[in-house]
């Protein structure tokens, strides 16, 4: 990083606290959730089965 001025370190702060403040979820939860979502899609998927 080149040297900030004070304006982007506050622009770089706010954007710090936004993330801190999302709720994540845990990718080992939503991703068995997505690919169930799937594989229960599949039947009438019409694409898959034209």
């Amino acid at each position: 990083m080149d040297e900030w001025d004070l304006p982007q370190w506050k622009k770089e702060v706010e954007s710090l606290k936004y993330q801190l403040a999302y709720k994540r979820e845990m990718s080992s939860k939503t991703i068995p959730e997505f690919v169930k979502w799937i594989e229960d899609g599949i039947p009438e998927d019409p694409f898959l089965n034209p």
